[in-house]
Formats: structure tokens, C-alpha cells, sequence
């Protein structure tokens, strides 16, 4: 809110684990404006989701992980190049 980026809380994105099995995914955030998805994850949090974390990575190119307070602190746009 306070970088005044457009956002919305995302629909859950479908995602399927390596058994086969079809999940939903909530990221926490949506950028309308840029296609794309933010999701702050603290580091523990990141570690014990990496392999659903690298399934996501794979199905979807739109999904940013800000694992630190200073990632999400200075977030900008640029972090994809847009």
C-alpha cells in the first residue's frame, strides 16, 4: 500500500504435488497490473515448503517469494524487470 501498487487477493492457483495429487495454492498477494503473484514467506517457512515451492516455480513464471523483511520492505516492480 504504501509503494501505491495496485493490489488484490489472488484466486487459489492449482498446483499438482509429485504423487499426483491436485492442490490449491493461496498466494497472498495479486498485481493486476504486472500478472503478477507475491508471496512473503519467512525462512523457515520457505525451507520446509521448498518442494512446493520448486512445483509452483515450475508451473507458474509469475510468482515472486519475499523471504526477508528487507524484501518485502523495498519491493518494487523492477524485482522482474517490468
Amino acid at each position: 500500500d504504501s509503494l501505491s501498487i495496485e493490489w488484490i487477493r489472488p484466486k487459489p492457483l492449482k498446483w499438482v504435488d509429485t504423487d499426483g495429487i491436485e492442490h490449491n495454492y493461496f498466494p497472498d498477494f495479486y498485481l493486476p497490473v504486472f500478472n503478477l503473484y507475491l508471496d512473503p514467506k519467512n525462512p523457515q517457512a520457505f525451507k520446509v515448503q521448498r518442494n512446493k515451492i520448486e512445483i509452483l516455480d515450475k508451473t507458474y513464471d509469475n510468482i515472486i517469494w519475499l523471504t526477508s523483511l528487507d524484501e518485502c520492505q523495498n519491493f518494487g516492480p523492477i524485482v522482474k524487470g517490468i
